[in-house]
C-alpha cells in the first residue's frame, strides 16, 4: 500500500539518455527469519529520479509523484534502468501503470527486468493500450544481438483506458515467471532461464505512460511446476462416433477423481455452497487434486456464493474453469471478475417451447455463456441443431444407463453430463467406424458461389432450397448511408460496375447487375439490400451470418435487425475485434464471432497452448472463435468440444480439407459448396425403441430418414442393420432380426453412403432387443 504523500504542483525535471542522477544503488531493506527481503519502495515523491537511475533512450520526467516516459514511435522508445544492490533476479515487481497518450492502439510500455549491463539483454512485460488484441500482451527478450524476441503473447479483457490505472506484477524465479494485471494472471511461463540476474526498468514505444507506487520484494518460495498450470487435454472416450459428446461426472467426490481420470471423463460438475464445500470437501482440494487431469465445472446457485469462489479461482490462479448456475445473471458476475472462466446455463424449467428458446439463447449470449445444460427430457435433434446453429453448445443431463446415453448421443449434444460414466463409455463403444449421427451443420458461404453469383438473393435462395442450416453474407455502407450486401469495397469484381461502395449512392449501386458476370442465366440480378436480404428470410428457418466488412456499420446493422424483429434470426461476424466488440455491446443477445485465421504450430504441445490462449481470448471477449480451417488441429477442436464451444469456420472449397476437418470432429464448416453435405440425409429413425422376441423368431425393421433440418418431412431409405452382441443373441441379416440366445442387446439401423469422396454411416438410435424362450 501507498505510504501517505504530499501532493504538490512541481516543475518537470526532464532527463536525457546518458544522465544519471547518482550512482548510489538502491539498498533493500534486511531479511528476518527467511522472509521476503524489500529491494525497492519507490512513490516517486523526490522531483528527481531516485538514486543510481539511469535514463538508457529517450526522455523521463518526474513530476506530482509520479515517473513519466515519454516516447513519439517504437523507433524511438524511452528506457529508464533501475539498478539493485541485490544481485538477483528473482523477486516481485509491482507498480501502477497508466497510459496518458498512444500513437495508435498496437504502441506499448513495459516493465524490464533481469537487465544485463544496465542496457540489455533483458526481459519484459509488455503492454498495449489495445491490450484486447491477441497479442495485446506480451512476455519477450530483448536478446544480446539487441533483437526481440516475443516468447508469450496473449492478451486482457479489456483495452487499457487512458488515464486510469492498473495495477502489474511480476513473479520471477529462476526460469519460471508469472506475469499479472490487477491481480489476475496473464502469463505464466518457464522459459526465462536465459538470464536468471539482473536489474529493473521502465519502457515506453509510440506511448506517454506514467509508473507509480514501486514495489520490488524478494522471491524466496518456488513456482509451481508450469506443467501443473498447463494446458492439457483430457483423454476422450473410445469411440467410432465423429464428433462424439465428451463426458461429465456429477459424481463430485476425491475418490472419483483418481478411478475417472483418464478413462475418457473429461470434466467433473462441482457443486459448491458459499462454505465453498463440494460433497463435504473444500473446493480448493477438489481443484488441486483435479489440476491437469479433469476440467472443473463449478455450479453455483447463492449470490453469496461468488464472492469466496472468485477470491478462491483469483488466489488459484485458475483459469481452465466452467461456471454453471440456473442464473445467467450469477455466471457473469463471475466472468466479469474471471473473464477467462466459460459460461454455462443450467435450464432447469418444466417445458421448452419456441418462445422459452429463443429467451434462454437471448440469455446465454448477453450474460457471456456458450453453454446450455438441458435435461435428457427436454431435448431433441432438433433442439440441439438450433442450439448449434445459433453457436451454442448443449450438454445434457441424464445416461444413468445405456439406453439413457444412447437417447443423448443422438440429440447431438456436446456433451453429457452422468453420475455414472460406465454405462455411457459402453454405449460409445457401440458404433461402427465413421459413424455419424445427424450430419453437421452447414453454413452457405456468400450464398452458394460454386452454383450461383455470389451475395445475390438468387445464390442465397439456392442454398436455402440446398438446406443451408445458416446463409452467410458480407455488408458494406454506401455513400448515402444505406447498407448492402457485397464482400469487396468495390463492386469491380461481382458486377458490370466501378466504384467504392463508399463513394456509390444506393440508387447507383442498384442499377448495377450482379449476375451476369457469373452467368448470363443470371442477368439481371441487383445487388441486394441488407433489409431486403433479411426479409427475404425471416420466419423461414435459416440463421443469418452476418460478416461486417466496414468499420462503423454497427449501429445501423443492429437497427435494421431490430426493426425487422429479428434478433433470434441472426449472428453477427467481423475480422475487426472493435466491430464485434461494439455489436455486442449495442445487441448483446446477438451472438457474435471473431474471424481470423493463423498458423498451426508445429509440435502438440505449442497446439495445446495455442488452444488454451484462443479459448481464453473467446471466453474473455464473450464471442466464438470464426476461424479458418487452415488455422485448425485436431487439438483445437477437441480442446473447444470439451470446453463448451461452439464455432463456425471459413471457407471450405476442397473436398480433402473438408473431409479431413470433419473427421476431427469439426460441427461447422462455412463453404461455398452446401451441396456436398446437404446431399447427405441429416439423420435415422426407426419406427420402434424395444423389441421383444422369442428364441427363433425374426423382426424386420425399416428405418427411414429425415432428409432436412427445417422439414418433418421423413423419406424410405436404404438401410441395414447391426448388433453389438457379435451374432450370440441375435443374428442380423440385412433388415431382418433373429433371436438366437436370451438375453438383451441392441440394434442399431445404418445408412451407407459417399459424401466428400470418402464412405460414412448415419446411424440410428439403437433398438433394445429383449430375447427370452
Amino acid at each position: 500500500m501507498k505510504m501517505s504523500k504530499v501532493r504538490m504542483k512541481t516543475i518537470p525535471i526532464v532527463l536525457t539518455a546518458g544522465m544519471i542522477f547518482s550512482s548510489a544503488p538502491v539498498f533493500p531493506e534486511a531479511a528476518a527469519n527467511g522472509q521476503a527481503v524489500n529491494l525497492v519502495q519507490e512513490n516517486f515523491d523526490a522531483s528527481n529520479l531516485p538514486a543510481g537511475w539511469k535514463v538508457i533512450q529517450g526522455q523521463a520526467t518526474v513530476q506530482n509523484g509520479k515517473l513519466t516516459l515519454t516516447s513519439p514511435a517504437t523507433s524511438k522508445p524511452a528506457r529508464v534502468v533501475a539498478p539493485l544492490a541485490e544481485q538477483t533476479g528473482d523477486y516481485v515487481i509491482e507498480a501502477d501503470m497508466t497510459f496518458l497518450s498512444a500513437v495508435e492502439d498496437t504502441r506499448w510500455a513495459s516493465i524490464m527486468y533481469r537487465v544485463q549491463s544496465e542496457n540489455y539483454p533483458y526481459y519484459q512485460f509488455a503492454v498495449r493500450r489495445g491490450a484486447t488484441a491477441v497479442n495485446g500482451l506480451e512476455f519477450a527478450l530483448r536478446n544480446d544481438r539487441n533483437q526481440w524476441e516475443v516468447l508469450g503473447k496473449t492478451f486482457y479483457s479489456e483495452p487499457f483506458e487512458l488515464n486510469k490505472p492498473y495495477r502489474l506484477k511480476i513473479v520471477a524465479k529462476g526460469s519460471r515467471v508469472q506475469q499479472y494485471i490487477n491481480d489476475q494472471l496473464v502469463i505464466d511461463t518457464d522459459a526465462a532461464s536465459a538470464h536468471l540476474k539482473g536489474d529493473i526498468g521502465f519502457q515506453a514505444a509510440g506511448t506517454t505512460v506514467q509508473f507509480d507506487n514501486l514495489r520490488v520484494t524478494s522471491q524466496e518460495a518456488e513456482l509451481p511446476p508450469l506443467t501443473d498450470s498447463g494446458a492439457f487435454l483430457p483423454k476422450e472416450a473410445e469411440t467410432n462416433i465423429l464428433n462424439a459428446p465428451t463426458i461429465l461426472s456429477s459424481n463430485a467426490t476425491p475418490q472419483a477423481i483418481d478411478a475417472l481420470a483418464g478413462t475418457g471423463v473429461s470434466s467433473m460438475l462441482l457443486k459448491t455452497n458459499s462454505d465453498l464445500q463440494v460433497n463435504g470437501t473444500p473446493l480448493k482440494d477438489m481443484l488441486e487434486k483435479m489440476k491437469g487431469k479433469m476440467i472443473p465445472v463449478i455450479q453455483l446457485e447463492e449470490e453469496k456464493t461468488a464472492a469466496p469462489l472468485i477470491s478462491l479461482l483469483k488466489e488459484q490462479a485458475i483459469q481452465d474453469v466452467h461456471i454453471l448456475s440456473s442464473s445467467p445473471a450469477l455466471v457473469d458476475l463471475v466472468k466479469k471478475e474471471v473473464p477467462t472462466a466459460r459460461g454455462a446455463v443450467l435450464y432447469n424449467r418444466q417445458s421448452l417451447n419456441k418462445h422459452d428458446i429463443n429467451q434462454f439463447i437471448q440469455s446465454l449470449h448477453k450474460h457471456g455463456a456458450k453453454t446450455a445444460v438441458i435435461p435428457k427430457k427436454l431435448l431433441s435433434a432438433d433442439l440441439v441443431h438450433t442450439f448449434h446453429s445459433r453457436t451454442v453448445s448443449v450438454w445434457g443431463i441424464g445416461g444413468s444407463n445405456e439406453a439413457d446415453a444412447h437417447e443423448l448421443i443422438h440429440t447431438g449434444v456436446d456433451g453429457i453430463i452422468a453420475d455414472e460414466a460406465a454405462p455411457v463409455l459402453t454405449a460409445f463403444s457401440r458404433y461402427p467406424e465413421n459413424t455419424l449421427v445427424q450430419r453437421p451443420i452447414v453454413a452457405a458461404h456468400r450464398g452458394i458461389p460454386s452454383l450461383a453469383p455470389e451475395n445475390t438473393m438468387a445464390g442465397y435462395q439456392k442454398a436455402y432450397e440446398l438446406g443451408a442450416d445458416l446463409i452467410e453474407t458480407d455488408l458494406h455502407m454506401t455513400k448515402d448511408g444505406q447498407l448492402v450486401v457485397m464482400h469487396d469495397e468495390t463492386v469491380n469484381r461481382t458486377t458490370n460496375g466501378t466504384g467504392k461502395v463508399s463513394e456509390l449512392t444506393y440508387e447507383q449501386i442498384r442499377q448495377l447487375d450482379a449476375g451476369v458476370k457469373f452467368s448470363p442465366e443470371f442477368a439481371g440480378e441487383k445487388v441486394p439490400s441488407f433489409r431486403e436480404f433479411l426479409q427475404g428470410f425471416k420466419g423461414k428457418g435459416a440463421i443469418l451470418l452476418v460478416e461486417l466488412k466496414a468499420a462503423g456499420i454497427e449501429e445501423k446493422v443492429i437497427e435494421e435487425i431490430e426493426q425487422e424483429g429479428m434478433t433470434d434470426e441472426v449472428l453477427i461476424q467481423s475480422f475487426n475485434l472493435d466491430t464485434v466488440k461494439s455489436s455486442r455491446e449495442l445487441k448483446p443477445e446477438i451472438g457474435a464471432g471473431y474471424l481470423y485465421s493463423a498458423g498451426v504450430p508445429a509440435t502438440a504441445e505449442a497446439r495445446l497452448k495455442d488452444a488454451r490462449q484462443m479459448v481464453n481470448y473467446a471466453s474473455t471477449m464473450n464471442v466464438t472463435l470464426n476461424s479458418s480451417y487452415g488455422s485448425l488441429s485436431k487439438e483445437f477442436i477437441t480442446y473447444m468440444k470439451q470446453r463448451g464451444m461452439t464455432s463456425l469456420h471459413w471457407t471450405f472449397r476442397n473436398e480433402q480439407a473438408l473431409e479431413e476437418q470433419l473427421m476431427n470432429g469439426m460441427i461447422g464448416p462455412i463453404t461455398d459448396y452446401t451441396q456436398w453435405l446437404s446431399a447427405a440425409p441429416v439423420r435415422l429413425e426407426t419406427p420402434i425403441k424395444k423389441q421383444n422376441l422369442k428364441v427363433g423368431k425374426t423382426a424386420v425393421i425399416q428405418a427411414k430418414a429425415f432428409v432436412h433440418y427445417r422439414e418433418e418431412k421423413k423419406e424410405n431409405i436404404e438401410t441395414t442393420l447391426f448388433s453389438s452382441d457379435n451374432g450370440k443373441i441375435t443374428a442380423i441379416e440385412g433388415n431382418t432380426i433373429k433371436a438366437l440366445a436370451p438375453g438383451k442387446t441392441f440394434v442399431f439401423a445404418q445408412h451407407t453412403f459417399t459424401m466428400l469422396g470418402k464412405e460414412w454411416r448415419l446411424v440410428s438410435e439403437p433398438i433394445e432387443v429383449t430375447v427370452s424362450n
